[in-house]
């Protein structure tokens, strides 16, 4: 065991601790485990985290912090198609990171509101979807576009869902004509 640790433990914790997860599932993860994983004392992870949920809201955090780097696209003029290939990438994050996608949307975490940089994180990835639909939708009226914004998001997600239970061919035929149907003007 390391009697010392050089760098950013707490930075090192996080991403032994997003290791656990993707690897084991979030409930074999433990203050304990990212102890041992991490090669540090078993006290040295409560100088930073203090309890397992505050451990599950860093990996979180991490988790919308990959899904915002896989979701969001930086330009002016985003088409449908660059719309239909970053909501691609949503599903894809779903179905290549399902532990931590379960961390993410579950009941682990219970009030996010008590851990900021989870908020701070969560809000940021939504707020790149609904830039992203402004990009090219014809109504800019705020309400409208933060409810066509929900129904997206709840769409893909109820996507990540299906797909992990059954294999659905065709999912950018499917996708596209679904996301097309989520923004259709009234």
């Amino acid at each position: 065991m390391k009697s010392y640790h050089h760098g950013n433990l707490k930075e090192e914790l996080i991403k032994y601790a997003c290791t656990i997860c993707e690897r084991d599932g979030y409930t074999k993860l433990s203050i304990r485990s990212l102890a041992k994983e991490s090669n540090v004392s078993q006290t040295a992870p409560y100088r930073h985290f203090k309890t397992k949920e505050e451990v599950y809201a860093a990996v979180a955090a991490e988790g919308f912090n990959k899904l915002y780097k896989a979701v969001f696209v930086e330009s002016d003029k985003l088409t449908l198609k660059d719309f239909i290939q970053s909501s691609k990438n949503y599903i894809d994050f779903g179905l290549q990171n399902a532990n931590t996608y379960d961390l993410m949307f579950g009941t682990a975490v219970g009030d996010f509101s008590q851990h900021p940089e989870l908020v701070e994180t969560a809000n940021k990835t939504f707020e790149s979807l609904v830039l992203n639909l402004s990009s090219f939708l014809k109504d800019k009226d705020e309400d409208i576009l933060a409810g066509k914004s929900i129904t997206v998001w709840a769409l893909l997600h109820g996507m990540v869902g299906i797909l992990r239970k059954q294999s659905i061919t065709e999912v950018t035929f499917t996708l596209k004509n679904l996301v097309l149907w989520a923004l259709q003007e009234e």
